[in-house]
């Protein structure tokens, strides 16, 4: 079989071009597990190419995910689609009430997915239940092979529809993008801080994951604005007025969007604050800056856990995934 099974579930990840390694970092952080390995980016195929595959050795809820669209345990894997109904067969699989969604990627030539279904459908006893199953299969055609899984979890896609608030600004960061880096350094009831948290993006999806968001914000109008961004999605935060560097307490997780123009000797020394001063509050930090921080991080003192590039249009930004080394 051409199709590699390494390990026992595997994963959809589905990313915009430009945003594969975040959704990488996303997946090494919700699973444990190594994404495949993205392309440079002025190399990647165009935004009509398929979903990649990812295997971990654990199921997870990738509910709150960014980029993670669902997890499945590995029921059967084939080269073809005759080999993969073969294999379904010799399963002698009964359940009630189960659902089957096939999905094909581009490159795939096959039947239509209803037949695939149906197919499939046959070589299990038990009735089937479309609208409100009990299981849910999952037969996913790969340039590669085919693979049968059972559904384990399928992301909600709470960030859709977070752009739509009372106050927006240009250069604020996307709730995807947001999602994805407090993902990087909390899970569901973990504290999360943002030092410098602007009108809020980062702690509206914290709020809606389940996380306790606090924010600090140096402009005050800033600051309600934020709170009116916050309340406008029904999400509660605690939030401080003040600079972020002064923060005291302890946190299990940092989010920091840096301000612009890092080269600017004013603003760097603020940033390189603000940096440091998340490392030494919070166990995981996630840094997204159009700068490079190389020079904002004492090396010695920080392991840095993964970074990733984000493209869009002609604006790159950097995300770094980094905590501080014991000692």
């Amino acid at each position: 079989m051409s199709l590699a099974v390494p390990l026992p579930y595997f994963y959809r990840l589905v990313a915009p071009v430009g945003h594969r390694e975040l959704a990488g970092l996303e997946f090494k952080a919700l699973t444990g597990g190594d994404a495949p390995p993205v392309p440079r980016w002025n190399e990647r195929d165009d935004s009509a190419s398929p979903p990649r595959l990812a295997w971990a050795g654990a199921g997870v809820d990738v509910g709150r995910s960014a980029y993670v669209s669902e997890c499945c345990r590995l029921l059967a894997a084939a080269d073809t689609l005759e080999e993969l109904l073969r294999a379904s067969e010799k399963l002698a699989m009964r359940m009630e009430r189960f659902r089957i969604r096939a999905r094909k990627e581009l490159q795939v030539h096959a039947p239509d997915s209803q037949d695939i279904e149906c197919a499939l459908a046959d070589t299990i006893s038990g009735s089937p239940d479309l609208s409100h199953p009990v299981v849910e299969l999952v037969a996913w055609g790969h340039p590669d092979g085919w693979l049968l899984g059972e559904l384990v979890s399928r992301t909600h896609g709470g960030w859709r529809g977070h752009e739509q608030r009372p106050f927006q600004y240009s250069s604020a960061l996307p709730p995807r993008i947001a999602r994805a880096m407090v993902n990087l350094v909390t899970a569901p009831g973990d504290r999360l801080i943002d030092p410098c948290c602007g009108s809020g993006t980062a702690l509206v999806e914290a709020g809606y994951m389940g996380m306790e968001p606090f924010g600090w914000e140096i402009n005050r109008n800033v600051a309600e604005q934020c709170a009116v961004n916050l309340c406008h999605h029904g999400q509660a935060a605690w939030m401080i007025v003040g600079d972020g560097r002064t923060a005291r307490g302890s946190w299990d997780g940092a989010v920091l969007d840096l301000p612009y123009g890092i080269t600017n000797d004013r603003i760097e020394d603020v940033c390189a604050g603000l940096v440091e001063h998340a490392l030494e509050v919070a166990r995981l930090v996630a840094v997204v800056t159009v700068d490079e921080i190389d020079g904002l991080i004492d090396t010695g003192r920080v392991e840095m856990l993964g970074a990733a590039s984000i493209y869009k249009n002609s604006l790159h930004r950097r995300v770094y995934w980094m905590r501080s080394k014991p000692g």
